[in-house]
């Protein structure tokens, strides 16, 4: 069985304030990826975590979040139980804001203690085929060392988002077997071209595939699951994309809409998200 070391990779919710905003961060670590979601009990919307890295030639960590028009930036010390220092708050077309913050990893019960497991690699043509275009994997994603209800719950969930088709797979395994299947496949494509084709491509064969599921929401009742992707293939940009899951907590049901909303709402809905998103996203 591959797993990844504990030592590389850990999910921890960091609860506290920043300023005078009571925070959440659900932050999951795989190697050097931090990734998660960043919460304001004031606004009830996630910031999606997009960096995780040290401050050169300093011992502080800096986090860099952002929704919409609104970003943020944590810089301070991390410590296996603490992460405490000084954040700054923007918003497009206002002031950015700074405030002193300071956030201890959560012992709540409402929250659940998963494992987070990762696979990663790259692969380069062949030095006589004169290109310098690479392929990267990266996959990750939260994993229950139980067996109750939520735990199975959780489990059968994340194998549909990453389309786990064999459920006695080991997670883990699955995902090195399928880093090895796409670098392998992407060498083999390539190199069916001459080496003076593939140089005249330059960097066009790059190829990127990143997948991620993790905790973006967690209360007494409900945990929320997000699998964030990301593909490219070549081109001015790649393509993101993220699907939502919704699991109550006491049966292990996946929600559907019709179960948090009545048939008036459904028809309302659309009306709805379009105030919230005008709103979250600074939108007139």
């Amino acid at each position: 069985l591959v797993m990844a070391q504990p030592a590389e990779s850990w999910y921890k919710i960091f609860t506290g304030k920043a300023g005078s905003l009571a925070a959440t961060i659900h932050l999951h670590k795989a190697g050097k990826n931090y990734s998660g979601y960043i919460w304001f009990a004031q606004n009830q919307w996630p910031m999606q975590i997009y960096t995780g890295e040290p401050v050169a030639k300093t011992d502080s960590f800096m986090i860099s979040a952002g929704s919409g028009p609104v970003s943020i930036v944590l810089t301070g010390i991390m410590s296996d139980n603490s992460f405490t220092g000084n954040s700054q708050l923007m918003k497009e077309g206002s002031t950015s804001k700074s405030a002193a913050f300071q956030l201890q990893v959560s012992t709540e019960k409402i929250f659940t203690p998963f494992n987070y497991v990762f696979a990663e690699g790259n692969a380069k043509l062949p030095a006589q085929f004169k290109n310098e275009s690479q392929a990267d994997y990266f996959s990750a994603a939260i994993w229950p060392s139980g067996k109750n209800l939520l735990d199975e719950a959780v489990k059968k969930q994340v194998r549909e988002m990453l389309t786990i088709k064999v459920p006695a797979i080991e997670t883990g395994k699955w995902m090195t077997d399928e880093k090895n299947k796409m670098l392998a496949n992407w060498k083999k494509e390539n190199t069916k071209m001459t080496p003076a084709e593939t140089a005249e491509l330059g960097l066009s064969l790059s190829f990127q595939q990143e997948n991620r599921v993790m905790v973006m929401y967690e209360n007494e009742q409900l945990i929320n699951l997000a699998h964030v992707s990301y593909e490219f293939s070549g081109g001015a940009h790649g393509n993101y994309s993220t699907t939502l899951a919704t699991i109550k907590k006491e049966t292990g049901k996946k929600l559907q809409l019709t179960d948090v909303l009545t048939a008036t709402g459904i028809k309302l809905l659309p009306t709805l998200l379009d105030q919230v998103a005008r709103l979250q996203f600074g939108i007139k």
